[in-house]
Parts: C-alpha cells; structure tokens; sequence
C-alpha cells in the first residue's frame, strides 16, 4: 500500500503538503498542489479515510436515513441531489434505508453516532408527517419530504397547492373547460394540497365550481390497505359528467385512465385531455400519447436539504419547493 510519506518523496514537497492537499486545504500553492495531484495519480495512492477520521475533529460525513425511500423510483432523486452537493462541497455521504420499525432506525442513529456525522437528512417516501427519535436530535437533522409531529426541526417539502394549480391552469390556458379530477385518498397531504390548487385554479381563472368534478379514487379499507375504484370510477364520471379533461392523483393511475378512455374509443389529446403527478419513472412517456405531468422537486429537496445543513442554518423552517410542469402530448 503507498503511504502518504512515499508520496511526499515522489512529488519533492512535505508530509504535510500532501496532506494539506488530500484534505482539500485552499491555501496549498497551486505548483504543489500539482505535483501532489500528479503523485497520488502515478503511485496509486489512497487516503486512509479511517486514520483520517480519527485525526480530524471534524469528519466531513454526512448521512441520509431513507425511511423506505429506496422502493419508489423517483425518491432516488432526492439522494442524488443531496451526494451533488455533498461532492462540490468536498463532504462523505453516507446512506442508510430503515423501515418504520424502532429497532431499525435505532440502529441507523447508532451507526451515524460511531461515525460521528455532522448532519442528518431524514426522507420519507412520500410526503407525510413523521415522529422523529429523540436520539437523532442530538445531531443536526433536516427533513425532507416530510415533516415533524411537532415543530421542532426544518423541513422541506413539495409544494402541493402550487402543483395542483399549475397543472390546472396549464389545461384550462389550453381550453379545457369541464374538468375532473381523479384524487389519491382523501387521508394524505398530497391529496389535500392537490385538490386546494385544483380548486384555486378554477376560482382564479374565473370559471365555474359546477364545471370541476372531484372524487377520491383510492380508498382507505378497515385492514388498514387501500382500494382503488380508478377504473370503475373514470368509466362512470366519463359517461355521466363528460369532462373534456381528466387530472389523475399520480401517473400509475393515469395508466389505468388511458385504459378506460381507449375502450370508450375517444383518443387522448383530441377527444380528451389526460394530465397528471409526480413523474413517476418511465410511465409517463412508455404511454401513448406521452403523459404531461407534474414532476416531484426530489432532486432540488436533497440538494437544499444539503446546503442546508453544509451552511451550518439553525433556523426552524418549513421550506416548499414547486413541482415543475413536464409538458408532453397528452393535452
């Protein structure tokens, strides 16, 4: 294994030149830096990041808890906005993926303990309110796209309202006029939020209440699972309120939808407009026509949750990031 003395030899500076420059220390001479830079590249060298930790009062590591986040395909967004940051900054990531359960996540703060991380991006899969371990308050912890039970720690989250209304007015700006809005179950934020930017679009633009149509088509059972009438839902609403334009809660219902509206032999994007959330992996442009949706801000939450802790911030916020209108051909 090449030592950091062999590289100081090779390159004709200082142990402690090389060392300045492993560790990213601005004020090394720019000649140095070089021939330190050029050193490490022919000998192969590799910091030891364990003996370093222990001779550094401060370890530069910083960590994600995934609550569950790795089995929705778009969250990854939200790790690889934060390692963005993470890598300009010159900082170590860490990332550990708990489910809900005690002994999980006691393990993930134990972990992020031993090596003593400076701060803490705890994510959810998807936007809701969570119950944060005491134990992680001893280490700066930020939120993202969830929110504490008390008002306690920052957050960042998605901006609901916004989105529901962006998409809303981009339909009626493209003259739909009888819209409906196939909505997630009734129980989560982003529904709430969703249908009041609906709402808001209609009341802004200066048209009817009786000309928008809303149901919840996902459906909370007593087991404590969800069913969905999407289908069976859209097919009636179709047949009885006739809208020109369907909204759907996210883009796997949206698939369903394209499934009804073809069987009635209408053709989307001429018959009827078919919009839509979150930008969920390939679906929205595998379908045909492609789907217009709303895209989550995932990405832009861990690059701010990020800068957030990197800055050092103490303030307590709750911080909303807009969706951004991918506009395809389904309207």
């Amino acid at each position: 294994m090449v030592t950091i003395k062999q590289v100081a030899a090779h390159a004709g500076v200082s142990f402690k030149t090389v060392s300045r420059v492993v560790n990213h220390d601005s004020t090394v001479k720019d000649i140095n830096r070089e021939k330190v830079l050029k050193a490490i590249k022919e000998l192969g060298y590799r910091p030891n990041r364990a003996a370093s930790l222990t001779r550094r009062k401060k370890s530069n590591i910083y960590a994600i808890i995934a609550d569950e986040l790795l089995s929705v395909p778009y969250t990854f967004d939200i790790i690889r906005g934060a390692q963005e940051i993470a890598w300009q900054k010159n900082k170590e990531l860490l990332i550990l993926n708990v489910n809900e359960t005690q002994i999980s996540i006691d393990r993930a703060i134990q972990s992020l303990l031993e090596y003593r991380v400076e701060g803490v991006i705890y994510s959810a899969m998807y936007h809701r309110q969570v119950q944060v371990s005491d134990e992680l308050k001893k280490i700066p912890t930020i939120l993202a796209n969830c929110f504490p039970a008390q008002n306690n720690l920052p957050c960042v989250v998605p901006d609901e309202v916004q989105a529901g209304e962006e998409i809303t007015t981009a339909l009626i700006r493209k003259g739909y006029r009888k819209i409906a809005f196939l909505n997630l179950n009734e129980d989560i934020i982003a529904a709430k939020g969703r249908k009041q930017g609906v709402i808001n679009a209609f009341k802004r633009q200066g048209l009817s209440l009786d000309d928008l149509y809303i149901e919840s088509v996902i459906i909370s059972q007593p087991d404590g699972s969800e069913l969905s009438t999407s289908r069976a839902s859209a097919a009636r609403i179709i047949e009885q309120f006739k809208p020109d334009a369907i909204i759907c809660g996210q883009d796997p219902m949206a698939m369903e939808i394209y499934f009804v509206v073809h069987d009635k032999g209408m053709t989307i994007g001429k018959d009827i407009g078919i919009a839509s959330f979150d930008d969920w992996g390939s679906i929205p442009e595998l379908l045909q026509p492609n789907l217009t949706t709303m895209a989550l801000p995932h990405h832009e939450m861990g690059r701010w949750a990020m800068e957030y802790l990197i800055e050092q911030r103490t303030d307590i916020v709750h911080h909303h990031l807009p969706f951004k209108l991918i506009q395809r051909d389904s309207f």
